[in-house]
Order: structure tokens, then sequence, then C-alpha cells
């Protein structure tokens, strides 16, 4: 078998294919798989139950219109599809007003109506503005998302979560929005480096601290094993989009505080992304120290005990993501008060009692301040 190293290797292989694998989520006024498959045929046959037309507009970003975009609208051309394309810029750059307003004049020059559908063929940036694109295009047009880093794939892609950045804030614009289904085919991870993989990896850690003691526990071996296998992969995918699907069952668009428990980590990671203008850290980076910030300021508000706190440090530090940072602790503050989750200025944490178990909670300023001051010291 064919593995790739944590610490060492560029690129990740996978030499076999997978079964085929469905998780359904089911909505109140919507139901859609998301479909784990290295199949073609899967991917069509999806195609061919859930949409009626004949013409697609696919965006992606500049990397992986170089990496994938021949063999992917092929692959359409191939069934007599009509593809359109629109490339926007790689990273969060590309996640901003610019862009969007791009996809429109775009879209109207090629003719795509309200009977197109939009796939989103990429990362979590091009999942997040081409779903934002499909759901204000003619008042909402079908779209599917088909992932092709780890983040996107055992994130981002499922949950029908649409935005763009401003100036001021990630995430700022946006609206909840499904896809008509998501296909995940983890053969798209061959050619992503390291530094990518590692980043869909902290989202995965996400969900072994916030849900499962025992899933912490396989991730721990398995990283301390410094290889991730094919095998591992497909089952860290697999499972993480199905913790992913109950929660958004429950509470698709956060009206009920239980989908909150998914933004652990991301209060201090999206004000640190907007600090550094989303060009020193990938999202899954931040989101690594994210989660430790929110381990120190569970301790420090005696939420958690320094056991489990030691060991969300060790597993980040096993998967060898960077937790040491000098940055200014007051606009980091000013910053988490922006944050969209934040209600009358009251910054709004989800903090951790012990692995697997977590709570919602409104921190105040002094002491999410000396959290900050003993994190960044």
């Amino acid at each position: 078998m064919v593995v790739g190293s944590i610490p060492t290797a560029a690129i990740f292989w996978f030499d076999y294919e997978i079964m085929k694998q469905v998780i359904s989520i089911n909505l109140k006024v919507s139901k859609y798989d998301i479909i784990v498959s290295q199949s073609e045929n899967d991917f069509f046959a999806s195609l061919k139950k859930t949409i009626i037309t004949n013409t697609f507009f696919v965006i992606t970003d500049e990397n992986i219109e170089r990496l994938h975009l021949e063999y992917f609208t092929n692959l359409l051309k191939q069934k007599s599809y009509n593809v359109r394309v629109s490339t926007i810029p790689a990273g969060e750059i590309g996640k901003s007003i610019k862009s969007l307003s791009i996809l429109y004049t775009k879209a109207l020059e090629v003719g795509i109506d309200r009977k197109s559908c939009v796939i989103a063929l990429g990362g979590g940036v091009v999942g997040d503005v081409a779903g934002f694109f499909a759901a204000t295009y003619m008042r909402g047009i079908n779209y599917v998302q088909v992932p092709t880093t780890l983040l996107a794939m055992t994130d981002s892609s499922v949950g029908g979560k649409t935005a763009i950045n401003t100036r001021d804030g990630k995430n700022i614009a946006g609206v909840f929005y499904q896809p008509n289904f998501v296909w995940i085919n983890s053969s798209f991870l061959n050619t992503l480096p390291k530094r990518h993989i590692k980043n869909g990896l902290a989202e995965v850690i996400k969900y072994a601290l916030v849900f499962d003691k025992k899933f912490y526990d396989y991730l721990s071996n398995t990283i301390n094993n410094e290889l991730i296998s094919s095998k591992d992969f497909n089952y860290i995918i697999y499972k993480s989009c199905s913790y992913k699907a109950k929660v958004v069952e429950k509470d698709e668009k956060e009206t009920t505080g239980l989908r909150a428990v998914l933004n652990f980590g991301h209060t201090f990671a999206h004000a640190l992304e907007t600090l550094t203008k989303y060009r020193k850290f990938l999202h899954g980076e931040a989101v690594a120290m994210g989660m430790l910030f929110a381990a120190e300021l569970s301790l420090v508000s005696k939420t958690c005990r320094l056991e489990t706190y030691k060991e969300i440090e060790s597993l980040l530090k096993k998967a060898d993501f960077i937790l040491n940072l000098k940055i200014n602790e007051q606009r980091l503050l000013t910053l988490m008060k922006k944050d969209k989750k934040s209600i009358d200025k009251n910054i709004k944490f989800v903090l951790i009692r012990n692995i697997g178990k977590t709570v919602n909670a409104h921190v105040k300023d002094n002491l999410v301040l000396y959290a900050l001051k003993k994190f960044l010291r």
C-alpha cells in the first residue's frame, strides 16, 4: 500500500478504488447525499438523479485549474454536457466581493440561466464562493460540491454554509444554501501538498475533540505512527462527514445552538486570519491554534482540567502544528468581539470540559484577555 508521511511527505497517494459510502442529510425542506467514492459512475448517477439540465457552470481556483480542471470538464463533455468555467484566485484572497462580482458577470456572458447548475470544484474557498454565487444568482440555482482538499472533504463542503470575507472580518457576508449532493473522491488528494493535508487534519481533530474520545484515540495512534494510509484517510473522511451530517440535521442554520459546537477554535482562528490578512496562515493552521487557545480559556475559566488541555496539546503537536504565536492580544480581542457569533459585543466561545464534551459560554473580556496573554507569552 502506498502511504503518506505526516512529517516529511509532500504528496499522499491513494492506490485503490474504495467502496461507495453514502451519508444522507435529511433536513426540514430538503435532503441530499454525501457520496464518498472514487467512481465517476457514482458521480454521474447522482447527477442524473438530482439535476435536470444540460449546462454546468464549473467554478474553481487557479491551483485546481492547473491540476484537475481539464480532467473534470472532459468528464462532463464526454456525457455531452455544455460546460462553462470561471476561475477565482486561490486562497482566502479569492473569497471576496470582487470574485463574486466577476462570477455574476461571467455567468451572464456565457448564458447561465435559472435551469443551469453550478459545480464547485476545489477547496473550502471555492465551495464557499460558488455556494454563495449559486444561492444568489437569479435568486438561487442548483449546485454540487466536488471538494478537492482534505479540509473541504471533511468539513466545509458539508452543511450548506456559504460566505465571503470583507475587509473587517471572515465570513461576514453569507447564506445557508444546501447543495444538491456532494461527491467526495479521495483520489484528488494525490496532488495535495503536506501543508494542505495538515490543514484538513485540523478540522478532523476538531471532530474528535468535541464528539468522540474513541476517535481521538484513533487519531492519536494513527498520527503517532507518522503514517496515514489511504484506508485511514477514507475512514477519516467518512467519520468526519458523519459527525457533521448529524449536527446539521438537528441545527441547519445555527438557531438552536447545537451547531455552534462545530465552531470550536474558530472564534480565535477567524480573528487571527483577519489580523494577518489571510496571508500568513491557512484556515486549519489558524484553527489548530484556536483550539489550543479554547483549551487555555477553558482551563483558566475552570471549565476543564489540566489533563484535558494536555491531551489537546499532545494531539496537535503530533500532527506537527505550529502552536507558538507572537501577536498583539488586544487587537485579537477587538476582532473576536466583531465575530458574527458575538451578541451585544459579548464573545461566545465553545469551551471544552473533556474530550468529547463541550459547552457554549459567553466569556467576559477580562478573562479572555488574561487567557490571551498566557497563550501568547
